[in-house]
């Protein structure tokens, strides 16, 4: 399956409102159920983790851990904001994998 990009402020802010959320050491992610079959995600980084080379850097890991988590594991089709936290930056990317994976075990039950 496909994840496509949120890419209108309307979505993000239907997530936000209308979504659930959950926390964790280095993400915060909102969900919300859809009857549509496509997976949608957004990714944000705000300001507090620095500069645009870090905040972009946090962007490409989230992606790239949610595609391999994409990859092995069945995600259902819902819209997903996924927020990084500053441990991000310094967090071993074989640990971020593994709290993102039981993060999306709480979500899909």
């Amino acid at each position: 399956m496909e994840a496509i990009k949120i890419t209108k402020n309307l979505e993000y802010r239907l997530v936000s409102a209308n979504g659930k959320k959950i926390k964790s050491n280095n993400f915060n992610i909102q969900y919300l159920k859809t009857k549509d079959k496509s997976i949608r995600i957004g990714i944000t980084a705000s300001k507090k983790l620095g500069n645009a080379v870090k905040r972009n850097y946090v962007k490409r890991r989230i992606r790239a851990l949610f595609f391999k988590l994409l990859l092995q594991s069945s995600i259902h089709a819902k819209y997903y904001v996924i927020i990084g936290k500053k441990g991000i930056l310094f967090e071993k990317f074989d640990n971020l994998y593994e709290e993102l994976k039981l993060i999306f075990k709480k979500i899909e039950k």
